[in-house]
């Protein structure tokens, strides 16, 4: 099978660049490429969350420091368990184990070969996708929350939390497969995440009560009757704590009175 999905290719040799990049086209990746760690970070700060499957860096840049850009994924909720792969020479062992310190999965050493940077590659993917399926993520729900609402403070706007209870009768080798359903039917802004054995949590930027109440409407076309509990921010609870207590609470007397 074909891998999918999006990756950011940052190097500041247009050669290099370009063969990173035509490697993984070839086997069904899209990149996204940045010449420099600058243009790289706010790329980062942009994108929606889960939009980008991984990030591939060169070590050496003329201008700025690659540390920055590590710091920058492993403290924003919404990268700190992207896989981080760092090509480079082959460092000495100090930087090698300074680098896994501070958050990057793997080394490709150049000059590196097809095999070797694609085998490297999924071995980062599968890595972090059991960490994720088994609750090892290294974020959690509240802190993406309040990284959310920094954002919908600077634009004033709304935006809407949703805990959705997973149908009771759902084995858990199809859960995955029911949480990719829901992602497809969401904008790439929004966030799917499960937060708990049988539940589910959704976060809709930019989104009033209408607007929940529309993407309820649109689940429901999908997956049949939906034990859901919303909460909106700023018009129902001020703090990420507050809105992910209000939805559970109503999710959970969804749930109740089914």
């Amino acid at each position: 099978m074909r891998p999918d999905g999006r990756l950011l290719v940052v190097d500041p040799s247009l050669l290099d660049r370009q063969r990173t990049a035509s490697v993984l086209e070839a086997v069904g990746y899209e990149v996204v490429q940045a010449d420099n760690l600058a243009d790289a970070g706010e790329l980062l700060a942009r994108a929606a969350p889960g939009s980008l499957r991984a990030v591939i860096t060169e070590l050496h840049f003329p201008a700025g420091d690659v540390f920055d850009l590590i710091r920058q994924m492993r403290s924003d909720p919404a990268w700190s368990g992207t896989p981080l792969l760092v090509v480079t020479s082959p460092p000495p062992i100090p930087l090698v184990v300074e680098l896994v310190a501070a958050g990057v999965n793997t080394i490709v050493s150049k000059p590196w070969s097809v095999a070797v940077l694609l085998r490297r590659l999924k071995e980062s993917l599968d890595e972090c996708s059991q960490e994720a399926a088994a609750g090892r993520v290294s974020w959690n729900l509240v802190e993406y929350v309040r990284r959310e609402l920094k954002r919908a403070d600077r634009s004033r706007s709304h935006l809407s939390l949703m805990v959705l209870h997973l149908p009771p009768g759902l084995a858990e080798a199809q859960v995955p497969g029911l949480i990719q359903s829901i992602a497809r039917n969401l904008r790439e802004s929004d966030l799917v995440a499960r937060i708990g054995p049988r539940q589910v949590a959704i976060v809709l930027p930019e989104t009033e009560a209408e607007g929940a109440e529309a993407v309820v409407r649109r689940l429901e076309s999908v997956l049949g009757p939906v034990r859901v509990g919303t909460a909106v921010y700023p018009t129902e609870a001020a703090d990420a704590d507050l809105l992910l207590r209000l939805a559970r609470e109503r999710a959970g007397e969804a749930l109740q009175f089914a």
